[in-house]
């Protein structure tokens, strides 16, 4: 048994990938003991990996990637990679409109201050420089 309690934050996250990973699998292999067979891995494994009760293995993640035809920054991060997942991206935009408000979410805001927003200003060789 673990001699510390998992943070708060980390158990959140186990059940944010354990739900991506349930949503891709559902649109390519709705039958989650076919895909748990399909990944070597026991049903009850795969069961509890996408309620957020197990954390799944990076190569499990790897192969879940491939398998699913999704991004590991879809199934880790929720971020939806351009071409990668497009096709994953509408079909999901359909059934959970969330993600699109996630992803709206996760575009950074620009400083409209910041000199480098700033166009150089064009000197004219006439000019004094004094």
């Amino acid at each position: 048994m673990a001699k510390h309690k998992r943070s708060d934050s980390l158990t959140i996250l186990q059940r944010a990938i354990g739900t991506r990973i349930a949503w891709a699998r559902e649109l390519v292999i709705p039958n989650q003991s076919e895909c748990a067979r399909l990944l070597g891995v026991d049903a009850s494994t795969l069961n509890k990996i996408e309620r957020g009760d197990r954390a799944p293995s990076v190569f499990l993640i790897a192969a879940l990637s491939n398998r699913l035809r999704v991004s590991t920054d879809f199934l880790l991060k929720g971020v939806l990679n351009g071409r990668t997942d497009e096709e994953l991206a509408l079909r999901l935009a359909a059934l959970h409109p969330e993600l699109v408000l996630q992803r709206q979410d996760m575009v950074p805001d620009r400083d409209k201050s910041t000199t480098s927003d700033i166009p150089d200003q064009p000197t004219r060789p006439d000019e004094d420089l004094h």
